[in-house]
């Protein structure tokens, strides 16, 4: 999803997809105050690329990355899209929370 997109929200010939294993990780691979795209695998290994034009970002794409690695058609993943109650996406907040913590990589920032 991120090579189909590429196009649509890049203006230079840059290399495309910045592999973040190799610089020590995310805050190593990007220059300080870029938007970028970040996926994930692991707590070391990743791609990033940065965001030329962020007028022609779309914020659908990590959802179109999700689906493609799960192989679903596109029209699933906004089919199936159904919200509930407020009380019961914070306690799916706070349960996500809960059980991503050892993954968080966002507390090695500190």
């Amino acid at each position: 999803a991120i090579d189909e997109a590429e196009d649509e929200w890049s203006q230079h010939d840059a290399k495309k997809l910045i592999d973040t294993s190799l610089k020590g990780g995310l805050r190593n691979s990007i220059p300080k105050n870029f938007p970028y795209f970040h996926v994930e695998f692991g707590l070391h290994k990743g791609f990033v690329h940065v965001i030329d034009d962020e007028t022609n970002f779309k914020s659908g794409l990590g959802l179109d990355v999700i689906r493609g690695m799960l192989e679903l058609p596109e029209e699933d993943m906004h089919r199936r899209r159904q919200y509930g109650s407020l009380e019961t996406q914070k306690n799916d907040v706070l349960r996500f929370s809960r059980d991503w913590a050892r993954f968080d990589w966002t507390r090695e920032l500190d």
